[in-house]
């Protein structure tokens, strides 16, 4: 009994935010909480996600870095760009470019040569939390610090949905937490 609540508590506390880490948004490195809703992984198969911000100055974006999404163990990544289009009150990811594309152009994201459609490509919303879980803009001087959870809820959906891929490439649901800063 007892060994099981310590478990327990071991179990938690790796799975809380790691409040020690304090970079950059365009160094952090975050990874889901939730790995085990990874629709896209053969059963006992573990992919290696991670979600990045890397820096992309476009004087016609909201913010001046995208949104990578990757997993590794099959070498796939999509880029998102950023905005908070007028009338909502809340940010949002659209895809640029689609696992395996090739192009990283203006919107001209190419997987099989055909122009990305915008209207059936997937897209979230996106929300960044402190350590508090109290939802927060990383906003502010560059480069702005990396908070300690992203979420984008129905991105997995939006994946499975989409089936382009094949569904080699939907990403877990929930929160990502800050695991690593890269230099």
């Amino acid at each position: 009994m007892i060994r099981a609540a310590c478990a327990a508590v071991l179990t938690l506390v790796a799975t809380l935010p790691a409040a020690a880490l304090d970079c950059a948004l365009d160094k952090a490195v975050y990874t889901p909480l939730d790995a085990d809703d990874d629709w896209s992984a053969p059963e006992g198969v573990s992919n290696a996600w991670e979600i990045t911000h890397p820096l992309r100055p476009d004087p016609s974006a909201d913010r001046p870095w995208v949104l990578r999404l990757a997993e590794n163990r099959q070498g796939l990544a999509a880029e998102f760009g950023i905005a908070e289009p007028p009338g909502f009150s809340a940010t949002h990811v659209f895809m640029l470019l689609p696992p395996g594309g090739k192009d990283k152009g203006k919107g001209k994201a190419r997987e099989t040569g055909k122009r990305l459609d915008a209207s059936t490509a997937p897209a979230s919303l996106l929300y960044y939390f402190g350590d508090d879980l109290k939802r927060m803009d990383p906003r502010g001087e560059p480069p702005p610090k990396a908070p300690p959870l992203v979420q984008l809820p129905g991105l997995s959906k939006a994946f499975w949905a989409w089936k382009r891929d094949g569904r080699r490439f939907v990403p877990p649901d929930g929160l990502w937490k800050l695991a690593a800063c890269r230099d």
